[in-house]
């Protein structure tokens, strides 16, 4: 991977309190990694096809003002959640899953932090339709922030990061980033193997992945039993008092999108910290 990843990192924020917690988690990965810092808000307002143009100007000035607006609102927001902070504003005219994915391409951002809202409801508990929809269609890493986790998370040192890794090229490369992240913030990295019913015991290949002085700062916690993968990840979570957890995911595609494996949305909607879910494109077959 690159090394100088992350190199820029956008944050979308609503002015919420998980947007605040994403955003001073955010300025701590980029002064930690020298990375740049994006901030955004989104503002939509979709014009009704029956106006009349003069309608149509009243709404453009309303639009204007409603910029101002939010501008005045987005400066005052990063000034109280993280002083100091030396991020890029932008306020952008898109709904805002468009608004997040399109400025990420502009400013070339490879690390997306994010405030979620969890949602009660099927399954116990349910990501906010905004970041479930970034986590399905982004191509770069995505750093997920629930309001239960945002306060501790965001306001201590990231002294532990935990990645749970398989044989695959989506385990490996998550291992990859984990490390690196590690490194840039001197955190210990714990690489977490759970052999499923179904599996074979692979752990002893985990750290040859790594570099020689990110193996150096590797610790293989060895946990070997059937188990439900999801349920041993936020259990390992729980009681290694991690800080952060990095987590691999492989689009599927399907119906022409794309979805994650049922592991990773489990962990990301039930994680009580912090997750970093490190996605690998679909793989597509030729007839």
């Amino acid at each position: 991977m690159n090394p100088n990843w992350p190199g820029n990192i956008l944050c979308p924020v609503d002015f919420s309190q998980p947007s605040a917690a994403a955003l001073r988690l955010a300025a701590k990965l980029a002064a930690s990694t020298h990375a740049g810092l994006t901030l955004m808000h989104a503002r939509f307002l979709p014009a009704p096809p029956y106006f009349t143009e003069s309608q149509m100007a009243d709404l453009s000035r309303q639009f204007r003002d409603s910029v101002d607006e939010a501008g005045r609102a987005l400066e005052e927001f990063a000034t109280r959640v993280s002083p100091g902070c030396a991020a890029k504003r932008l306020i952008v005219d898109a709904a805002p899953v468009d608004a997040i994915l399109k400025t990420g391409r502009e400013t070339q951002a490879d690390l997306l932090v994010m405030g979620t809202h969890g949602r009660s409801g099927f399954n116990r508990l349910l990501l906010g339709s905004v970041a479930e929809r970034i986590l399905r269609e982004s191509t770069v890493p995505v750093l997920t922030v629930r309001e239960t986790s945002g306060s501790s998370a965001a306001e201590v040192p990231i002294g532990r990061v935990l990645c749970p890794v398989n044989a695959s090229s989506a385990g490996k490369h998550a291992l990859q980033v984990a490390a690196r992240l590690a490194s840039s913030l001197g955190a210990e990295l714990s690489a977490l193997h759970v052999v499923e019913a179904s599996g074979s015991d692979r752990r002893a290949d985990l750290c040859q992945w790594l570099s020689e002085s990110e193996r150096q700062a590797c610790r293989v916690q060895e946990i070997v039993e059937s188990g439900d993968a999801a349920d041993k990840i936020l259990s390992t979570a729980r009681q290694s008092s991690a800080d952060l957890l990095v987590i691999g995911a492989q689009h599927r595609l399907f119906a022409d999108t794309t979805v994650l494996g049922t592991t990773t949305v489990r962990v990301v909607r039930h994680s009580p910290i912090p997750v970093l879910t490190v996605v690998n494109p679909p793989q597509r077959t030729h007839a």
